[in-house]
């Protein structure tokens, strides 16, 4: 009889829902379009589908759970749809979107899937503060946190994505904004393919094999975002190939094996940056001459950059391993600044050298080529390197007032004093 009773209980709490008095699909059925549907706490186990303009709205402690293959939640063939504080853990797919207009996905929890979210063919979508957590399983064995294909006018802002194989995959998608998410422990932190008019602002890409990687993508802005800790052998801060019209601007680039890749770009600016103790700030291969390198800060890294043949254009940058002297008293070098360095050209060639990156041989072949290469005016060469980066300029002007600051108070003491008071 004891064991009767247990297998009746395990049988209740593993029912269609966990509130015996609240049918899910039902409610959604029942539901008219524009409704909010008030869903109690609870576990409730099955596939739910949105086929209308509703809103799901749950309270705290409501979780969705498949244990097959399909989805969780489906939400097909409708527009004007809202989804709100629930929690989502499946097999294989969290929640599918297919063929939906003006969707809002809010404050869900999601863990324990496959793929997190999956759009397809849909536009005027949101994706607001949601968490995504996968499994600690090898890259190959995971799908991503966010996937959206062939849709368009895409909004994903503030989520937190960790342990999945692409933080955020996007293809073939026009119109979209990647704003202020944090992606960590994956394969990319977000992935481009085929896609137009991207914007990617304020993200946190943390210890993933490659922070942001970008391919076949035209028209896009790479602003204040945090690329750190990228360091596998085959790592990157920020990867772009066959990309055009892109503008890399303000971002933080530190510690990575390759801070910035370009491979068969053209028309990338890449402007006020912050590279710190990178292995190679610059990395370029078969970049058109229409691409600049200016007003960026390169500090700590083992080497600034290397290219092919083409080389990079490289204006007014700021070298924390310059040389050189400001004898006009402009604030730029009077002589240009050589990145040129024949081990980092060997490194594009053999990616296994990189190990013997600071070893004194290197650090000594680096010194002559910059002596050797002084008169190079076409390959990795600065003409007018910045003697004084942006963030110690600012450091100089408070440091100034606070001298003057001390002098006024100082002079008053003195001529107190003397007045004998």
């Amino acid at each position: 009889m004891k064991r009767i009773g247990w297998f009746i209980l395990f049988f209740l709490w593993t029912c269609q829902t966990a509130n015996a008095e609240f049918d899910l699909q039902f409610a959604i059925d029942q539901a008219r379009p524009g409704e909010i549907v008030h869903i109690p706490a609870g576990r409730y186990q099955g596939n739910f589908t949105v086929k209308k303009s509703i809103t799901l709205q749950g309270e705290k402690g409501v979780e969705l759970y498949s244990q097959n293959t399909k989805p969780a939640l489906k939400i097909d063939h409708t527009a004007n749809v809202s989804i709100e504080d629930i929690m989502i853990s499946a097999k294989n797919k969290g929640i599918v979107v297919n063929e939906v207009e003006n969707l809002k996905v809010k404050a869900i929890e999601i863990k324990d899937v496959q793929v997190g979210i999956h759009i397809q063919r849909s536009k005027h979508i949101q994706l607001l503060e949601n968490k995504i957590v996968g499994k600690q399983l090898h890259y190959a064995e995971k799908g991503n946190g966010i996937a959206v294909f062939k849709s368009e006018d895409i909004a994903i802002e503030h989520n937190a994505i960790d342990l999945v194989q692409d933080g955020i995959y996007v293809e073939d998608v026009r119109h979209i904004n990647v704003r202020q998410n944090e992606v960590t422990n994956s394969r990319y932190g977000t992935h481009f393919m085929y896609s137009s008019d991207v914007k990617v602002l304020f993200n946190s890409y943390l210890h993933n094999v490659t922070g942001l990687m970008v391919m076949m993508t035209t028209d896009l802005e790479i602003a204040s975002n945090t690329f750190s800790n990228h360091n596998d052998f085959n790592s990157y801060g920020l990867l772009m190939y066959d990309t055009q019209q892109a503008k890399v601007r303000k971002n933080s680039i530190r510690n990575n094996r390759v801070g910035v890749a370009m491979q068969k770009c053209s028309v990338i600016q890449i402007q006020e940056n912050g590279f710190q103790m990178n292995q190679t700030a610059l990395e370029g291969t078969k970049v058109d001459n229409h691409s600049i390198i200016n007003d960026n800060q390169f500090t700590g890294n083992i080497l600034t950059a290397r290219s092919d043949q083409q080389g990079l254009r490289l204006v007014r940058n700021f070298y924390d391993d310059y040389r050189g002297l400001d004898v006009a008293g402009d604030g730029f070098g009077d002589v240009p600044y050589v990145a040129v360095s024949s081990f980092g050209q060997w490194m594009v060639r053999q990616p296994v050298y990189q190990f013997f990156v600071a070893s004194p041989s290197v650090m000594i072949l680096t010194s002559l080529d910059q002596e050797v290469n002084k008169t190079e005016q076409n390959l990795l060469v600065d003409n007018e390197p910045r003697l004084i980066s942006h963030t110690k300029e600012k450091s100089f002007s408070i440091n100034i007032l606070q001298f003057i600051f001390g002098l006024v108070v100082s002079m008053s003491g003195f001529w107190l004093w003397k007045r004998g008071v």
